[in-house]
């Protein structure tokens, strides 16, 4: 049976996005559901950028450090591309101009995170250390950061192509095709959704999406169906998603499944949690992420039909 989202458990989520979601993903969730100005938003994600162009401050929930970070400014500029703000806006001139300072021209990718990550609290697999790129404790660490966050760092620069440097394009897609020839499967989670959101940029040249698109295909295929960090909905958000077709035998329950993990106060909640690590901190990120979580469990049910928005009859 298709499962929906009903009207009352859709307008609970509504208030608990009203009553207990960051500005950034109130306004994010307005924009969705009744379009109008993305003002609101670009203001709300400028309070999360730094003076040198990069983002930190806890954009990330897991990541609260200050510092600017090339995983806190992927999604920094993921959110600047899909407000549709354009590149000579000066948010976007300063997130390229930290990505163009700080990619490690060696190997063409950027590390993921960098010591100043311990001036706050975060997650345990968010420690660094000198040795972290042979770490498997760091996301993305264990492939020397070639997907995670590279890939999606670069299809954002192909975004905003005409305002970035040609050899920092050139440097980043060097280290891309070398990974994507040395690798058979995307193992990791977030290495795989990086990688999808590379392929889905339209703005990339051909002959990088091809074979990209078929490592991408073929690791879908081979991805664990229970992986949490990876669902079915994680990697084909929209039904127009490149790799919906590869999970539609289990959309329908993945859908269930997160309709059925809707909390009594109408938000999402975390399935990880490192409050052993430090309760207070993991409190304050728990209270990020349950909106974020929302806002992205609401986008997704609307994407595929799964929300019944008119009154009933």
């Amino acid at each position: 049976m298709v499962q929906f989202l009903t009207r009352d458990r859709f307008e609970a989520a509504r208030r608990f996005m009203a009553e207990g979601a960051r500005p950034l993903d109130r306004a994010l969730l307005d924009l969705v559901l009744d379009g109008g100005d993305p003002q609101p938003a670009l203001a709300a994600l400028a309070t999360y950028q730094n003076e040198d162009g990069g983002f930190g401050r806890g954009l990330e929930p897991d990541l609260s450090s200050p510092a600017s970070t090339a995983i806190v400014t992927s999604i920094g500029l993921r959110l600047l591309a899909r407000l549709d703000i354009p590149g000579d806006h000066r948010m976007v001139r300063g997130a390229i101009r930290w990505l163009d300072a700080n990619l490690d021209r060696a190997t063409g990718v950027w590390p993921i995170i960098g010591p100043d990550v311990e001036l706050a609290p975060h997650a345990p697999w968010w420690s660094w250390s000198e040795d972290m790129a042979g770490s498997e404790g760091v996301a993305g660490a264990g492939n020397g950061f070639r997907f995670n966050p590279t890939a999606e760092i670069l299809g954002l620069l192909y975004v905003y192509r005409d305002g970035v440097p040609a050899l920092l394009i050139d440097a980043a897609e060097a280290g891309l095709r070398q990974a994507i020839a040395e690798t058979e499967l995307i193992e990791s989670a977030y290495d795989l959704k990086c990688a999808l959101r590379l392929v889905e940029t339209e703005a990339a040249p051909a002959n990088l999406i091809l074979p990209l698109k078929s490592l991408v295909l073929r690791s879908v295929a081979a991805h664990a169906p229970g992986d949490k960090h990876a669902s079915a909905l994680a990697l084909a958000p929209t039904p127009t998603s490149l790799a919906a077709a590869a999970v539609s035998s289990r959309l329908d329950d993945a859908i269930a499944a997160l309709i059925e993990g809707q909390q009594p106060d109408g938000g999402w909640t975390p399935f990880w949690d490192w409050s052993a690590v430090d309760a207070g901190a993991w409190e304050r990120a728990k209270r990020d992420w349950r909106g974020w979580l929302t806002r992205e469990a609401l986008e997704t049910l609307m994407a595929h039909g799964r929300v019944e928005l008119d009154p009933p009859a």
